[in-house]
């Protein structure tokens, strides 16, 4: 219609959003902000150990030094990172923030090329962690971005079309991280702990925001629903419908399915499943095995496990085995290869000490006789067999750091499991007439488990030298104040420094002893009454010394050099010892106790016995056993300590032939040495000794 001169046209003004719909926004805004927060939380408490695993595989000392500088600009920075974030991801949730651009804004040529490396290097980080993330969560993503379609254009919410995509998540990271005072190649190792930490991990968030949305009563647009027959209509079937992705995302899987932490490589699987023919060295070790049976007919093992192997061998071979139908190979030549990869893993890893390597190697072939026996072994993660194999594996890949004597502990330990859960090899050549096969996704399943697996080693592996490190200090320091200007020397210096150490060379390398013997002269100094040890030369020596060590793990020269000036500033503020007052007396003449030790009774060997145990006595810890009925010791497991009954449990690796041993029997076999802790952690090995003196 045409306004003539006496009609004014009045604009129409948008309509405004309902309360409802603004108390929607401010839930997913609410919902999304904490989630984030909650992932960045994860993301600060593991980022220690991912950057010590990081340091560890580090080839050369500044790699090391980056990721050591950048542990500590994490801890330093954690606080103000987290409230930046949540800061400026929260304004830009709103329909008034300027769009986020998947492209930076100088993405023209001219503009591109007037940009630093270190700007583009950041760019397309983020970029690169925003389309990791879309293809990643790409069904649950388009399923949120059609509901917030009809959310902004139909009820007018205040809420950015981009609020809750990955890119719009990523550069609010950015901006957070550009308030921190770090260097370029800091800053890119903390964009890879967000992209390892948060971005793969965003399952739970969208999975959360969908559901706010479902609950909020938004529907999917008519457009992108799929064509539905008469009748089916309604809020029933529009929630049915809205499951169900678009055809061009028909393969991935929907909101509701958990995004895997490990994904087996592409094929590996089907070819495992596939393929007749075993790995190189899965091949090879099972030839060795049994080629004095094939040279001389003669099994050497009495339960014809070296001409299972054999046969083994030559079906992967494509040969014929005698009484073996073709399902019957294809079973076993399957679930041998799961296994044979699973060894092949524990031994590429650099952990495992070189000693144990023979041994891993001839354990394989008695885990494949498990698993030709019992599919369960595949498919179950917890058969206990299973769980057995992963446990010693991890257990030999810290053995370096507990030393030689529990290094030929483990190895006595995988001889004496092998012969609990031995298969005869005579049982196996008839199978059932309908043996199970397995299917691609079970062996899928089977891998990604045993990829948890490694993973889970690796970061026990950095528990436990931390621990060590932790407790090595602790017992050094035990009754000491340590000056608050010393302690970074101590936690941020000297602590990594002897982690390398422990890890790569052990705790008998001579490295690892310098720096025990550096500790005790930096600590001896600290001492007020040791006048005579801090004398210039000697503390120039100890200086240099400990500057020397320092850098030779690549930490970083700037916190080295800040620290021992400090350590040195802190001797030089240490006077002289005033003389000591004289002793107060009795009327008797004799010392009066000191008012610390007023009322203090020495404890009761009793107590001091319930103590050791407690500490001792870990469920799940490894023990040689004394078992006085069989007069032989046994490898068993500790199940627990009751104090109240005074007594420990243990039993074998399968949780049965539980031992019970009275408190006092127990203490005697582990005093005389009859019964033997695999592994001891330098404060219960120390509790120990101390027991043992006062016992002695």
């Amino acid at each position: 219609m045409s306004s003539g001169p006496k009609v004014v046209s009045l604009p129409r003004g948008r309509p405004r959003a309902s309360e409802a719909v603004v108390q929607l926004v401010e839930s997913l805004r609410t919902q999304a902000v904490e989630t984030l927060r909650e992932r960045l939380n994860v993301m600060f408490e593991g980022a220690d150990d991912l950057l010590f695993e990081f340091a560890e595989r580090a080839t050369n000392n500044q790699d090391r030094r980056l990721f050591f500088d950048t542990m500590r600009a994490v801890r330093m920075g954690r606080k103000n990172m987290s409230e930046q974030f949540s800061a400026i991801y929260s304004a830009g949730f709103g329909s008034n923030a300027a769009p986020v651009s998947s492209a930076s804004a100088g993405s023209d040529e001219q503009e591109l090329s007037l940009q630093n490396d270190a700007a583009l290097d950041l760019d397309i980080a983020v970029q690169n962690m925003a389309t990791k993330a879309e293809s990643l969560y790409k069904a649950t993503l388009w399923e949120i971005n059609g509901r917030l379609k009809v959310l902004i254009e139909e009820q007018q919410a205040p809420i950015a079309a981009d609020a809750l995509a990955p890119i719009s998540i990523c550069h609010a990271f950015r901006k957070a991280a550009e308030t921190l005072d770090i260097g370029h190649d800091v800053e890119l190792v903390v964009f890879k702990l967000f992209d390892r930490l948060v971005i793969s991990k965003l399952a739970d968030l969208y999975a959360r925001v969908l559901n706010v949305l479902k609950l909020g009563g938004v529907r999917l647009p008519s457009a992108l629903l799929p064509n539905r027959g008469f009748g089916d209509s309604g809020p029933a079937a529009d929630a049915a419908a809205s499951s169900a992705p678009p055809p061009t995302f028909a393969n991935t899987p929907g909101h509701s399915s958990p995004q895997p932490e490990f994904r087996a490589p592409a094929g590996l699987a089907a070819s495992l499943m596939m393929s007749p023919g075993f790995d190189p060295q899965t091949l090879a070790s099972l030839q060795r095995l049994g080629a004095t049976a094939l040279a001389s007919g003669i099994d050497f093992l009495d339960d014809g496990t070296a001409s299972l192997a054999a046969d083994l061998a030559a079906a992967s071979l494509g040969q014929p085995v005698a009484g073996w139908s073709p399902r019957q190979t294809t079973a076993y030549v399957q679930r041998a290869n799961l296994v044979g990869h699973m060894f092949n893993e524990f031994l590429a890893d650099p952990h495992l000490p070189g000693d144990l390597r023979p041994q891993f190697d001839a354990l394989r072939m008695a885990t494949m006789k498990v698993a030709l026996k019992d599919i369960a072994f595949v498919v179950d993660p917890d058969h206990p067999v299973r769980g057995l194999i992963n446990e010693l594996a991890t257990m030999a890949s810290t053995a370096k750091v507990g030393g030689p004597q529990q290094l030929d502990r483990i190895a006595e330990l995988v001889q004496q499991i092998q012969k609990q859960f031995e298969v005869a090899a005579e049982a196996l050549r008839k199978p059932p007439p309908e043996i199970e096969l397995l299917g691609i996704e079970q062996a899928e399943r089977f891998i990604e488990q045993q990829m948890a697996q490694t993973a889970a080693r690796r970061a026990t592996i950095v528990r436990k030298v931390r621990q060590i490190i932790a407790e090595e200090l602790q017992l050094k320091t035990q009754g000491m104040t340590i000056p608050d200007d010393v302690r970074p020397l101590l936690n941020s210096l000297w602590a990594p420094m002897m982690a390398m150490h422990l890890v790569h060379r052990g705790p008998d390398s001579v490295e690892w002893r310098r720096g025990i013997d550096s500790l005790d002269r930096l600590l001896a100094m600290l001492d007020p009454a040791r006048d005579d040890l801090r004398s210039e030369p000697q503390r120039r020596s100890l200086l240099t010394v400990l500057e020397a060590e320092f850098k030779s793990v690549g930490l970083a020269e700037a916190r080295v050099t800040a620290a021992l000036q400090a350590f040195e500033a802190r001797l030089a503020s240490i006077g002289p010892v005033a003389p000591a007052a004289e002793t107060a007396t009795g009327a008797d003449g004799a010392a009066a106790p000191a008012a610390d030790d007023a009322g203090t009774a020495a404890p009761e060997p009793r107590d001091r016995a319930s103590e050791l145990l407690e500490q001792l006595i870990q469920p799940g810890a490894w023990f040689q056993v004394f078992d006085p009925d069989r007069n032989e010791r046994r490898w068993m497991k500790a199940v627990a300590y009751y104090a109240g009954l005074d007594c420990a449990a243990f039993a074998e690796f399968n949780g049965s032939n539980t031992l019970l041993l009275k408190s006092r029997m127990l203490l005697d076999d582990l005093l005389a040495e009859r019964t033997l802790p695999v592994d001891l952690s330098p404060t219960a090995r120390a509790a120990l000794d101390r027991y043992q003196n006062r016992a002695g």
